[in-house]
């Protein structure tokens, strides 16, 4: 899945990454979580921001609104079968949309582990 912007793109590739490419350059990084190595710089952030006002968190209320935004034009794109712009336009329950356009098929997964999320466990 992808997102393009006025300052650039960002995708997420199945169980491939992640990569971006904004007005600040290229990153990208692999497709698990190490909390071991994610979650000290994480926590710092929040930290320095209570510290710091002027050091706003990535995980802001603004950024996740657009990230909300970008997975509702998502699901707006899959159940109209065409791409959707944004912002958007048009007031949908996509949720209900999905439902009635998914199938009763079963759930692929990516990995094992991830049976018991859909009740496959």
């Amino acid at each position: 899945m992808g997102a393009q912007g006025t300052d650039g793109y960002a995708e997420v590739l199945t169980n491939g990454g992640w990569r971006a490419v904004t007005k600040d350059g290229a990153i990208s990084g692999d497709g698990v979580m190490n909390y071991d190595a994610d979650m000290p710089p994480y926590i710092q952030e929040m930290a320095d921001w209570l510290d710091d006002d002027k050091k706003v968190h990535p995980c802001n209320f603004d950024s996740a609104y657009k990230g909300c935004a970008i997975m509702l034009g998502m699901c707006q794109s899959a159940n109209r079968g065409g791409q959707v712009a944004l912002p958007l336009a048009t007031p949908m329950d996509e949720i209900v949309g999905l439902k009635e356009k998914l199938s009763s098929s079963t759930v692929l997964l990516s990995a094992p582990v991830n049976a018991k999320e859909f009740g496959l466990g």
